[in-house]
């Protein structure tokens, strides 16, 4: 198969604390069991035992599929066995569905192969080799010849901004998925559980996958009733220079997570997507403005540990109503900042026992980074 020369594609965007008492043993149980789904499937589906023999037909039964996307319809003919994973969350879904990806992006937040605590927990579970490390240029540009070689039947980028060059050059190498409707959107962590299951042929899975997550937000839910209502706005820590405050859009996975906690959205979204420019999921609000954004808690991440300080002690920033009644939350860490920021069915378990606390904080009025204690 020959290859195209190679163009540009937009880049993905850029210390676990100790529990604390608010973490309720139901939600821990909660999470106990959700936890099991990381060795659902139990191989790779390359691997199947005699005992799979049955759901391994009626897997293949489930093809051809197609699956409608912003760049056209992917049609897939028979079960996928080597999967490329691009960008954030992709692979956690795959290798949650049984299926242990061949190549995946390096992630924020992962160790010194760029994995992630949940993901290798749930890959090494499944057996086999780990997945290769995606390789980008300088100024983001796939390396395709790398996939290419990785010899993937299907690559899947659900969220993720493959554009619409990089899918006539990706489908060239294997049928690919790219987002539903916009850059760096693929849906609710449930339809993209859903969409990547059909994609595998394992309908069956992705709904257990939901239903044992949905479990576990609907526990945090209840044993945090002091949640419910609270308006938000999900952020990040200024740097130095900063004029604007970055905020995130109604559709940020991030964002959508707090909703399904019980937190409700800032009357003032209309203030945030005014600020948006292009295809970016956030929009940038001018610190003299900021008190035009209403919400009783603000949550935001630090991408360096002096930014958090720095923000707190902006003239500007510590005046907003959230900050002045120390109704924040600052996610420090990047493991915490990548489970929250791209959450998935493996990622939301691990994650809960460490922000359930945090935000319990803030609504509380003791404001405080994951790195601190409660």
């Amino acid at each position: 198969m020959s290859l195209p020369t190679a163009v540009p594609t937009a880049a993905a965007p850029t210390r676990t604390p100790r529990r604390a008492r608010v973490w309720t043993r139901a939600a821990g149980l909660a999470v106990a069991a959700a936890l099991v789904l990381t060795g659902c499937g139990g191989g790779s589906s390359a691997e199947g035992s005699e005992g799979d023999g049955k759901a391994a037909d009626k897997s293949a039964a489930a093809f051809p599929v197609s699956i409608k996307h912003a760049h056209g319809t992917t049609k897939i003919t028979e079960k996928p066995k080597r999967v490329v994973a691009v960008s954030w969350m992709n692979q956690d879904i795959v290798t949650a569905l049984g299926v242990l990806p061949v190549g995946v992006d390096k992630q924020w937040g992962g160790d010194k192969d760029g994995h992630t605590p949940w993901f290798r927990t749930a890959a090494e579970g499944l057996g086999g080799e780990l997945p290769e490390t995606l390789n980008y240029g300088d100024s983001g540009e796939m390396d395709f010849e790398q996939i290419l070689s990785l010899d993937p039947d299907l690559i899947v980028g659900l969220y993720s901004g493959i554009t619409d060059v990089d899918y006539k050059r990706l489908t060239e190498i294997a049928p690919t998925i790219p987002y539903l409707k916009r850059p760096y959107d693929g849906g609710t962590w449930q339809d993209m559980t859903r969409t990547i299951g059909k994609a595998l042929g394992e309908n069956t899975k992705a709904e257990q996958l939901v239903t044992k997550t949905e479990t576990v937000l609907a526990g945090v839910a209840k044993e945090n009733p002091q949640f419910k209502g609270k308006t938000f706005t999900y952020g990040t820590a200024l740097t130095p220079g900063s004029t604007e405050a970055g905020l995130y859009v109604d559709y940020d996975p991030r964002v959508r997570l707090l909703n399904e906690m019980g937190f409700e959205n800032t009357p003032s979204l209309d203030v945030i997507n005014a600020g948006v420019k292009g295809t970016n999921f956030y929009g940038g609000v001018s610190l003299e403005k900021l008190d035009t954004v209403k919400a009783d808690v603000f949550v935001g991440w630090a991408y360096d540990p002096k930014e958090v300080p720095y923000s707190l002690k902006d003239p500007l920033f510590k005046r907003w109503k959230p900050i002045a009644e120390k109704r924040y939350a600052f996610v420090e860490t990047a493991e915490l900042g990548m489970a929250v920021s791209a959450p998935t069915v493996l990622s939301i378990p691990w994650a809960m026992e460490r922000y359930v606390p945090l935000l319990a904080d803030a609504v509380a009025g003791k404001g405080r980074s994951d790195t601190q204690g409660s």
